[in-house]
């Protein structure tokens, strides 16, 4: 119905039944003006009203706006959703967790369904009106007991991050005694920490106590390692058998740093095989350099009970030193020291420390790999699994393209400050394995032997010749 119609439907009869009359042509003239005037209308919104866009260079204008950029390989109708999805996030803040929540899983199913393609196999569908998007992304974030194979989307807030004592790896972990380093800790909380030590040649690595002095927590093992042997205290709650880099498992335990989350246990990795050693390493709390400490007993200085505890690493900087106390009954000649020796004292170095507190450098004692697991503050991550993809022929974009288009869209919807991640997380059937060496020689054990018994010549008795008492009768 043109405008003609709608003005001489509210007229009275008389005065437009005769097309012809004067009235009937001014109105006729009137209307064209106003057609023409809708149409220009029309055509402005379609041009400047982001819903009615329907061509790719207004659409990219209208995105320009906020900041967004077509991709080359983005058809109309991808672009505009994921721009309606960055908007529409933006205007609700964009920063809390159903916001980004909400973006991604809209991202994901509207790449999907304007591709033809599958990122996320088994992502909940949300129908032409949008009804059940919001049981959908609930859907799409939890795990479904009825879909044993579904692997949901994640929000990961502070996320964990592996790290490794960046002073030991500088020196490829060879520390002599009472060498001292700093480490620091960028988590959220105070982190247990995975202790690895190796053995060095001549029996060098004898009785190991690593203790930070920071917190007084410290961790030693009874025993000597043999050349090459690795020796890991890592969580109860893990393997606690390491990588082949030492890292000793992936789980630390909780960050809190209570007694069931650093509850340890050791294993000992010979190259012949592995073997559970906790009942031979001990675990010091209150630990300060100067102070004697005994294994054989409760009170103070002696080892943490019911068992071994594995040292915290407080937030900040904490300092470390890597000692050889003796230990009575564990054999350690040349390689311990009987007593605890004190903050003043260092191995000699010239200009650097004091006459009467240094020592002669030994060389390193022992190979040290400390490494502990951090919760990152003010970040997150989004992870999404990426173990079956699919994309159209047609598609002119690759697989990593789309991929970086989802993150570039996730790395917007952050706080100042604030990091934020996008993980693919692949379908991974891990196949552990180490590698081992084993020594071309044997090593014999120490001789040991009695201190021998004073014995004398004795002869057979000849009467007027031998001595009274140092003969005897034949």
């Amino acid at each position: 119905m043109g405008a003609l119609d709608r003005i001489l439907d509210v007229l009275p009869p008389p005065y437009t039944v005769e097309p012809g009359s004067v009235l009937h042509q001014m109105l006729d003239a009137l209307a064209l003006e106003l057609d023409a005037y809708a149409e220009d209308l029309y055509r402005m919104q379609r041009t400047h009203w982001f819903d009615l866009a329907y061509r790719v260079s207004d659409l990219d204008r209208l995105a320009a706006l906020v900041g967004a950029r077509r991709l080359p390989w983005e058809t109309l109708a991808l672009f505009h959703d994921r721009v309606a999805a960055l908007v529409a996030a933006r205007l609700r803040g964009s920063v809390g967790p159903a916001a980004i929540r909400e973006l991604v899983f809209t991202l994901v199913s509207r790449i999907e369904e304007d591709l033809g393609a599958v990122l996320v196999p088994g992502l909940p569908r949300v129908d032409e009106n949008g009804a059940g998007e919001e049981g959908a992304v609930d859907r799409a974030y939890a795990d479904d007991p009825g879909r044993p194979h579904w692997v949901p989307l994640r929000l990961v807030e502070n996320p964990s991050r592996r790290v490794r004592s960046r002073a030991l790896e500088e020196r490829g972990g060879a520390v002599p005694y009472l060498f001292r380093w700093t480490d620091s800790n960028a988590g959220l909380d105070p982190a247990p920490v995975t202790v690895t030590v190796v053995g060095r040649s001549g029996g060098s690595t004898a009785i190991p106590l690593i203790a930070n002095l920071t917190t007084g927590h410290a961790v030693g093992y009874a025993g000597v390692l043999p050349v090459g042997a690795r020796l890991t205290i890592g969580p109860a709650s893990g393997d606690g058998s390491g990588d082949a880099s030492g890292n000793g498992g992936e789980g630390d335990g909780d960050q809190e740093g209570g007694e069931d989350a650093r509850a340890a246990r050791a294993v000992l990795d010979t190259g012949s095989g592995v073997h559970d050693v906790t009942d031979r390493v001990f675990s010091l709390s209150g630990f300060r350099l100067g102070v004697p400490f005994h294994l054989d007993g409760e009170g103070p200085g002696g080892p943490d009970r019911p068992g071994p505890l594995l040292p915290l690493q407080n937030r900040g900087a904490n300092e470390w030193t890597y000692a050889s106390g003796a230990v009575y009954g564990t054999p350690g000649l040349d390689a311990t020291y009987l007593q605890m020796a004190d903050e003043t004292l260092r191995e000699a170095v010239l200009d650097e420390t004091a006459f009467d507190h240094a020592l002669f450098p030994g060389g390193p004692r022992a190979t040290v790999s400390l490494t502990w697991t951090e919760h990152e503050p003010a970040a997150f991550t989004v992870v999404v699994p990426h173990g079956i993809v699919a994309l159209p022929v047609s598609l002119r974009a690759s697989e990593d393209e789309v991929v970086a288009a989802l993150a570039s869209d996730v790395s917007e919807l952050r706080a100042a400050g604030v990091r934020s991640r996008l993980e693919l997380r692949p379908f991974i059937e891990r196949q552990p394995q180490r590698s081992r060496v084993r020594l071309p020689w044997i090593r014999p054990p120490r001789q040991r032997a009695s201190a021998g018994t004073r014995d004398e010549l004795s002869t057979g008795a000849r009467f007027g010749e031998s001595a009274f008492g140092r003969s005897r009768l034949e």
